[in-house]
C-alpha cells in the first residue's frame, strides 16, 4: 500500500509504460530501498523502463511501490546471485554504497565501495549491460580551491576514507570502459523527501541555537533528490563516452549560514536560531568519539574533513550539456517539500 505523502507526488505511469505488449528496457537498481535509490525506481519507471529492484533481507521497502517494481533480494558480493539476475538485465544503476556518515574506516569503504563494484561490474560484463550508470560523490573530486565553480576537468583530490573510495571505484570502472559502458555520477549533498541525511540541520534549526562548523564560510553544492534521481535515469541512454564523469548539483553555491536561512523560511519560523560557530579542532574531537566508542550518532571524523576544506561548489554544466538532464527544483520549494515531508510522517514537529 502506498503511503499518502508517496502518492501525492508521485507521477504518474508515463506514456510509454502504457502501450499493452510493448518491450521495456530492464534496469537493475541497487540500493533501491533507500533515500536517493527509491526515488531512481520511481524516475525509471516513469520514464518507461521495467524496474528491477535489488535489496537486502534487511532493506525496507516502505518506498517501493510493488505494483510497479520487481523487488530481489541478493547480497551483491555474491557473484553467484548476480550472475542470475543480471542474465536479464539490460541496464544498471549502482546506488549500493556505504556512506560517509556511517563508514567506519579506510577498510570498509574499501570493501563495500571498491571491491562490491569490482564484482558487479565484472558481473554486468558478463551478462552483456549496455550500461552501468555509477552514483558517486563530489567527494570523489575533492574540493576546490576556492569559492569559484570546481569542474570535472579539475585535478582530483580527495580528502577523506569516503572519497577516496568513490575515486578509486570511479578508476576501476574506467579501467573496464572499453568492456563495459560505464558513467560516473558525482552528486552534491542531496536533500528532498524521505531524506534522513539533512534531517537533523532542520530538527537543529527548530531550536534557538544551532552550532555551525568552522570558523569561516563553508561553500557547498546540493541538488533535489528528483533532480538527482532523474539525472541517473538520463545518464541510461545519453549518447556519451564511456568512463565519463559528471557533477549533478543544482548550479549554486551556498554558503551554510544560507542554507540555515532557508531552511527556517521553510519551516515557517519568526525567530531565527542563534548561529555559534564551533572550531574544527573540537567537532573533529568529537566526531573521534563517536567514532571510538562505536556509536552511529552524529558527525564522523571522515565528515570533518570534507567540510574543513571549505569549497564544494561544482559546476553541473557538463551533465546539463551532455545528458539531456537539468536541474528543475527551486532550493526554496525544494526545501518547502521536504519540510512538509517530514512533517507528514513525525519526524519534525
Amino acid at each position: 500500500m502506498r503511503n499518502p505523502f508517496w502518492a501525492r507526488h508521485a507521477i504518474g505511469q508515463s506514456e510509454s509504460c502504457k502501450s499493452e505488449g510493448m518491450s521495456r528496457p530492464k534496469v537493475l537498481v541497487t540500493g533501491a530501498s533507500g533515500f536517493l535509490g527509491s526515488h531512481i525506481c520511481e524516475a525509471a519507471h516513469e520514464e518507461g523502463h521495467e524496474v528491477h529492484a535489488l535489496i537486502r533481507e534487511t532493506s525496507s521497502r516502505q518506498w517501493l511501490n510493488q505494483d510497479e517494481i520487481h523487488i530481489h533480494v541478493a547480497d551483491l558480493g555474491e557473484r553467484e546471485a548476480m550472475t542470475a539476475l543480471l542474465k536479464d538485465m539490460d541496464y544498471v544503476i549502482h546506488n549500493a554504497g556505504v556512506l560517509a556518515t556511517v563508514a567506519r574506516d579506510a577498510a570498509e569503504c574499501q570493501r563495500v565501495n571498491v571491491d562490491i563494484t569490482r564484482v558487479l561490474a565484472e558481473e554486468s560484463i558478463r551478462a552483456g549491460i549496455k550500461r552501468l550508470v555509477y552514483v558517486s560523490s563530489l567527494a570523489a573530486g575533492g574540493p576546490g580551491k576556492g569559492p569559484q565553480a570546481r569542474t570535472e576537468e579539475d585535478p582530483d583530490n580527495p580528502v577523506s576514507n569516503y572519497g577516496r573510495s568513490k575515486k578509486a571505484a570511479e578508476g576501476m570502472l574506467y579501467e573496464l570502459r572499453d568492456r563495459l559502458s560505464v558513467v560516473s555520477l558525482r552528486y552534491g549533498m542531496i536533500y528532498g523527501p524521505r531524506g534522513h541525511n539533512t534531517l537533523g540541520f532542520f530538527k537543529a534549526l527548530q531550536g534557538n541555537l544551532v552550532p555551525l562548523m568552522g570558523l569561516k564560510p563553508l561553500y557547498s553544492s546540493v541538488i533535489y533528490v528528483r533532480d538527482a534521481a532523474c539525472a541517473a535515469v538520463s545518464a541510461l541512454s545519453a549518447k556519451v563516452t564511456s568512463g565519463s564523469v559528471y557533477q549533478i548539483t543544482d548550479g549554486n553555491s551556498y554558503t551554510i549560514e544560507e542554507l540555515c536561512d532557508s531552511i527556517e523560511e521553510a519551516l515557517g519560523k519568526k525567530k531565527r536560531a542563534k548561529r555559534i560557530k564551533v572550531p574544527f579542532w573540537l567537532v573533529m574531537l568529537k566526531a573521534w568519539w563517536n567514532h571510538d566508542v562505536r556509536e552511529l550518532r552524529g558527525i564522523s571524523p571522515d565528515q570533518v574533513r570534507n567540510f574543513k576544506a571549505r569549497y564544494w561548489y561544482a559546476s553541473p554544466e557538463k551533465a546539463v550539456r551532455e545528458l539531456g538532464w537539468k536541474p528543475e527544483m527551486d532550493l526554496s520549494k525544494g526545501l518547502a517539500e521536504t519540510v512538509e515531508c517530514y512533517q507528514e510522517y513525525g519526524w519534525l514537529q
